[in-house]
């Protein structure tokens, strides 16, 4: 994503953010609450009781009761207005929603729905519960009774039609818009993971795709979407989608940061965070559905920040990449909080507490954009300036050729020396590479099937080279390669002999007229010398201990023979000394690979 997209998209979000409608507005209704003196209170019962133990509530208010086992009713008097209204319970996870509506002392409609009923249920198919004003020319009363295992809030709003049309459009191009952005996240993600197999990525889109989830959930848009039919899965699927966002979040901090090599202390609370996830998920599929739920939103209102507090611990103990999963993830934290807290009653619900978390996973996206955006950005000027330079060194150098070509002749003949030796020259270890190995090869190859001298070579690889790079990273990597050719290097005392990267972190030794006891020698030299000398791959890691393995083959050239053949025959004792578990030197035989201590 670049950066006038970002920019593009955040003006967008906070375009939503202003104008999206609020969840609790009474146009002119006033609204008044109890809670049932009895579970088996009717709307008659409730219709007699006194006024006085009527409780009034702003309009503007939501009314949020946290996690109660009472029923409440409410009464909502909606004045007589010359066009159509909507009455709109905004939000969709009340278990049983009941609604009577009464003109004058006459009952005229009464509906029955929640999300333990069928979504058709619902009067007006919408994922929060909306009924229209049956009366426009006289009062109209409305009582509800509402009752549910989960968080109990009520935001309840009387809206012109129109009104509610025109705020429906903003409000659900808003959902497609979160859900897109999840979507494509999700896949960016997944197609990395592919790619590189790395578990960060694929925990990562678990956690995006559960969070879209959860959050669509909130929203009513799972059970309208996924299961319209079967609102039993409602029961079964709040307290365990929450449970599961934390598990994969959870996993993803262990895998993205490291967290067990920079602060152990953290990497304990992370594992038992994890553990109370499972547990959770498990209650929340076997266990009361109102216990699971409070005890899954005070966990991640405490887990929730927590996370956070990890994250600044992992990038001071050292963890550069700790410093974006901080500054990338406080939205995404913050707006899980406050959703969290407003779900167990102790702030207000209106509209920004409820999308919050939305929000703070689309300025998450925004913001990891802006991050890759500007590490891009880096390296390509970082490429553009090597290519400068380079360019710059060219053209010096022809100018100067062009100056000399008639005076200076040896000096064009060592400048061609040294372009030559760079040409043949590893450029990480500075040791010779295939292409001179190969030349060395072809040529040691035939003066020895003249003179009838034997030819040895050593194949060395370094042992669980791959482990290094995935714990420490393709740097450290780096460091080690050029340590193991630096220790090699220092082992050749004959001037004909050649040291080479023959590839990856295979290295060779090619050993002209030597008899297999000296290439024995040589090969046991390199293999003590590698294993005596630690590697220090960063300030904040301990050294790395490495060991090589080595193949050793002899051969006397003659007719039909070619060097492929040698390289083949030290390839095998290689392979040899890798099966026999590794650092340790294994000689050809005709009969199979020997250990040095067999030869």
């Amino acid at each position: 994503m670049t950066f006038p997209a970002s920019c593009k998209l955040v003006r967008i979000l906070l375009l939503a953010l202003l104008l999206v409608p609020g969840l609790a507005h009474s146009d002119g209704a006033s609204i008044a609450w109890l809670e049932a003196p009895s579970a088996e209170s009717d709307v008659e019962d409730i219709r007699a009781l006194p006024e006085a133990q009527w409780r009034t509530t702003p309009g503007d208010e939501t009314l949020n009761f946290g996690f109660s086992d009472s029923s409440f009713w409410l009464r909502v008097e909606v004045p007589a207005q010359p066009f159509n209204r909507l009455l709109e319970i905004g939000y969709p996870l009340l278990d049983d929603v009941r609604v009577y509506w009464f003109v004058g002392d006459e009952e005229v409609e009464r509906h029955v729905t929640g999300d333990r009923q069928v979504f058709d249920s619902r009067p007006i198919h919408h994922r929060n519960f909306v009924f229209l004003v049956p009366s426009n020319n006289e009062t109209a009363t409305a009582y509800i009774r509402v009752h549910s295992e989960g968080s109990v809030q009520i935001p309840v709003r009387v809206i012109a039609s129109a009104d509610f049309l025109a705020g429906e459009q903003l409000d659900f191009g808003w959902q497609a818009l979160f859900l897109g952005i999840m979507i494509a996240m999700a896949l960016y993600n997944l197609f990395v993971f592919v790619i590189v197999r790395h578990l960060a990525y694929l925990w990562y889109v678990l956690t995006v795709t559960a969070s879209a989830l959860v959050l669509l959930n909130f929203n009513g848009l799972v059970f309208q979407w996924l299961w319209p039919d079967l609102p039993v899965m409602n029961r079964y699927f709040t307290a365990p989608a929450i449970s599961a966002n934390i598990f994969f979040a959870a996993m993803f901090t262990l895998s993205f940061l490291a967290v067990r090599r920079y602060s152990p202390v953290s990497y304990r609370l992370l594992q038992m965070i994890v553990a109370i996830s499972v547990g959770c998920f498990v209650y929340g599929l076997f266990g009361s559905y109102q216990t699971s739920v409070a005890i899954i939103s005070v966990l991640a209102a405490i887990i929730t920040p927590l996370t956070w507090i990890l994250g600044l611990v992992v990038w001071f103990r050292g963890q550069v990449l700790a410093g974006f999963y901080v500054v990338a993830w406080t939205p995404l934290l913050l707006g899980h909080m406050v959703m969290a807290v407003s779900k167990i009653g102790l702030i207000p619900t209106n509209t920004l507490t409820e999308i919050a978390p939305q929000i703070g996973v689309a300025l998450e996206v925004i913001l990891l954009s802006f991050a890759l955006a500007y590490r891009i950005s880096l390296e390509r000027q970082r490429r553009l300036e090597a290519q400068e330079h380079t360019l710059e060194v060219q053209r010096q150098a022809n100018q100067n050729l062009e100056a000399r070509v008639q005076a200076r002749t040896e000096e064009l003949e060592a400048a061609y020396e040294k372009l030559k030796a760079v040409s043949i020259t590893d450029g990480l270890t500075q040791v010779a590479n295939r292409r001179r190995f190969d030349e060395k090869l072809e040529i040691e190859w035939n003066r020895a099937l003249r003179h009838g001298h034997p030819l040895g070579l050593v194949l060395l690889d370094i042992d669980h080279f791959k482990r290094v790079n995935d714990e420490f990273g393709h740097l450290a990597g780096d460091d080690c390669l050029v340590s193991v050719a630096r220790v090699c290097a220092g082992e050749i005392q004959r001037s004909g002999d050649l040291l080479a990267r023959y590839g990856g972190e295979e290295f060779c030794v090619l050993l002209p007229a030597t008899p297999e006891a000296g290439a024995i020698s040589v090969a046991e030299r390199l293999r003590a010398a590698v294993a005596g000398t630690p590697v220090d791959v960063g300030e904040h890691v301990s050294p790395v201990n490495l060991s090589v393995s080595a193949g050793v083959a002899i051969m006397v050239p003659g007719p039909g023979m070619a060097p492929s053949d040698l390289v083949s025959r030290a390839d095998e004792a290689l392979y040899a000394a890798k099966a026999a578990g590794r650092n340790r030197v294994m000689v050809f035989r005709e009969s199979g690979a020997r250990a040095i201590a067999d030869s």
